[in-house]
């Protein structure tokens, strides 16, 4: 980690960091979310309010040059090196996929909530009048 600048503990989960990255002279910032701090790289989220999305991006630690604790983190980026774009597993959740379309489960009722089916004895306990004396 002798390359790397060195983080300071207070660079955590839910941070909120401008990252500056370079690429042939144009210099590009985006406001990005830590999301987790390791060993080797940073995993920043961002948020695309617009569009609806949730876009992950890993730096490695190797590539920042340059860290600035302001009243909103700045980190700068090596030139060249843009934050790559991450993608898990998780992010599927709540995409049905093309199998669980093709196999849609119908959900099944109760009659709880429809009352008395036709079918079931009816009994009357109020009033009285229907029973003989």
């Amino acid at each position: 980690m002798a390359n790397s600048i060195e983080l300071p503990e207070s660079f955590v989960k839910g941070l909120i960091v401008n990252v500056h990255v370079s690429q042939n002279g144009k210099v590009g910032t985006k406001q990005l979310k830590v999301c987790s701090v390791k060993a080797r790289s940073v995993l920043f989220i961002e948020v695309d309010k617009e569009n609806r999305k949730n876009i992950f991006r890993k730096v490695n630690r190797k590539d920042i040059i340059e860290f600035r604790p302001t009243a909103i983190c700045e980190i700068k980026v090596r030139d060249g090196v843009l934050p790559e774009k991450w993608e898990s597993d998780w992010d599927a959740i709540g995409q049905p996929s093309q199998m669980s379309v093709n196999n849609r489960i119908q959900p099944q009722f109760s009659n709880h909530s429809k009352g008395w089916s036709s079918n079931a004895p009816q009994y009357n306990y109020g009033g009285g009048a229907h029973f003989r004396t």
